[in-house]
């Protein structure tokens, strides 16, 4: 309600009971749809933390395995050697880093790479794993060659890390 200045109560105009009420009605409506996103976003978030708990959504052994030898041979070609080693087995690393300077910087510049065609036969056994990793080796100024290689890894504080200090 609002008072005129003569002291007279009178009644808001139509205009004025509409406009408030068309008001009223856009915060229901927002309030409604600000509701229903809410609703959406708890219940699909639960269905999301209801599948990482059962672990549908998380990565096996043997997908963990291939993409770090994967990882591996791509930062090798990518980055070289020295990157490389930061990926490997704690055992690799500490080699790596057992070389004299001047050889870990030869082996950088030293292209070396393996295009990895697939990687099959994979044996996990407690924290140690090997595969066999089918591509291609290619060496500075040597001709490309068909590879077959048998890769070890070690599970190292939950990731698979290539170890061929296991092969010995």
């Amino acid at each position: 309600m609002t008072f005129p200045t003569d002291g007279q109560r009178h009644s808001a105009s139509d205009s004025e009971q509409q406009a408030s009420s068309e008001h009223r009605g856009s915060r229901r409506t927002g309030l409604l749809v600000g509701l229903s996103v809410l609703a959406v976003a708890v219940i699909g978030g639960g269905t999301a933390l209801a599948v990482t708990m059962t672990g549908k959504d998380t990565p096996t052994d043997t997908q963990r395995i291939e993409s770090s030898i994967r990882d591996f041979y791509s930062t090798l070609a990518a980055q070289g050697p020295s990157i490389a080693f930061t990926q490997a087995c704690a055992a690799d690393r500490a080699q790596f880093d057992a070389l004299p300077a001047a050889q870990r910087t030869a082996s950088d510049q030293g292209k070396v790479t393996m295009d990895v065609a697939s990687i099959d036969q994979i044996i996990v056994t407690g924290d140690r794993a090997t595969a066999t990793t089918i591509g291609t080796l290619k060496l500075p100024g040597a001709q490309d060659k068909p590879t077959t290689t048998a890769e070890h890894l070690r599970d190292e504080d939950g990731t698979w890390k290539v170890c061929s200090s296991d092969a010995r």
